[in-house]
């Protein structure tokens, strides 16, 4: 899934500095090579992937082609000594065995051997209780943002928020947490043929079309940073997202007129002291806006060394959290102008797609229709019926 452009964007400010400056050249190494670790595996179900690629030198072309790591040899080994050995998928990414299953309770450590003899292991991650929420309510607001013509307008959006911990006890710390959120915008609508340039005549047949885009929601690591601020552990209000209004907003086309419903979905992450430290700093560092002591992205420290050479330099993060789904429909309440939420199934389904339904077609229009490009005729599906 990939990130979309929100179009309510924010205004950043841009600081002039006015009078004498002196510019700040860091101490670096240009021809510097770093190993690069993404993994996660949480008790929920796999397959858990492990993503190696190479940092750029900095004096190398930012538009250079990404360098996946894959001639690597991994394992997992569990806090009971059971060892898991990983197999490469392709573009940097190794898998672990379907068979694998996180207990909570229990600790993981990432072992990696690079074909030029260096050994890198993180630090023993323990994976630690999931954590549920109380409730998730949303309202309509508007959003300002910037449109092409730099010209400032507001958009109409879901702001979605959750509460948290009404059941942890005041005696215990507030859990730590992340959020994952995405929207599946479904839409429908009806495909008519088009007329026939010659005898001006259009076929006596339509399509139902159902589609549906998934996009991502977050631009930075969404944490409950609450914990600091709060004497208890319940945590109110806490924001998830906005969810913009609209099919334009996704990107997506269609012919006709459209039927839309909101799908969204977010995973809660149940993370430790280390895990939550490395989202905030790098949080930090997305929000630097050129002030004299912001932090520079080599200070951002993963849980990942290198046992032979600790002096190399290597980036990333080997995550071991539980993780809590919950999905729900958003929908508009145009009269009174609020915003409705309920609860449905969580399911996995396909980013990006769509089906078209065939009824009611005598085998001559059935087969015209068959050799349409792009088009396929299914059964209804079922997850649709979240509306």
């Amino acid at each position: 899934m990939i990130h979309i452009k929100k179009t309510y964007l924010t205004v950043l400010m841009m600081v002039t500095f006015i009078g004498c400056t002196e510019v700040f050249i860091p101490d670096i190494d240009p021809d510097t090579k770093a190993l690069v670790v993404e993994g996660l595996i949480t008790d929920g179900e796999g397959p858990f992937t492990v993503k190696l690629t190479e940092a750029l030198p900095y004096v190398s072309d930012s538009a250079s082609v990404t360098k996946y790591v894959s001639d690597a040899e991994l394992t997992v080994q569990d806090g009971e000594d059971h060892i898991y050995s990983l197999t490469y998928e392709g573009k940097g990414k190794y898998v672990l065995p379907t068979s694998f299953k996180a207990k909570v309770g229990n600790s993981y450590i990432l072992h990696i051997k690079t074909s030029d003899g260096n050994i890198y292991e993180s630090k023993a991650q323990t994976l630690l209780p999931p954590q549920s929420y109380d409730s998730v309510h949303s309202s309509l607001i508007k959003k300002e943002y910037l449109d092409e013509d730099n010209v400032l307008n507001d958009i109409d959006c879901f702001d979605v928020r959750v509460d948290l911990f009404q059941s942890v006890s005041s005696s215990t710390p507030t859990p730590l947490c992340r959020f994952e959120s995405n929207i599946v915008v479904q839409y429908s609508y009806t495909y008519w043929p088009k007329a026939d340039p010659v005898t001006d005549s259009v076929p006596p047949w339509c399509i139902p079309v159902f589609g549906w885009k998934t996009s991502l929601l977050d631009d930075n690591e969404n944490l409950t940073i609450e914990r600091s601020k709060m004497s208890t552990p319940v945590i109110k209000n806490h924001f998830l997202c906005d969810v913009p209004l609209g099919i334009s907003n996704y990107g997506i086309e269609t012919d006709g007129s459209n039927s839309l419903v909101y799908y969204y979905r977010f995973n809660q992450y149940t993370i430790n002291e280390e895990t939550y430290d490395y989202y905030k700093e790098a949080n930090s560092q997305l929000a630097a806006s050129g002030k004299l002591f912001d932090p520079i992205a080599s200070q951002l420290d993963g849980n990942m060394t290198c046992v032979n050479d600790p002096s190399k330099v290597v980036l990333g993060l080997f995550e071991v959290s539980s993780v809590t789904r919950a999905a729900f429909v958003l929908v508009e309440n145009r009269y009174y102008h609020k915003a409705n939420i309920r609860e449905v199934p969580y399911v996995d389904i396909p980013a990006s797609g769509f089906f078209c339904y065939k009824v009611n077609l005598d085998e001559t229009i059935a087969d015209s229709v068959a050799n349409l490009p792009d088009y396929q005729v299914i059964p209804y599906p079922s997850w649709w019926d979240h509306q």
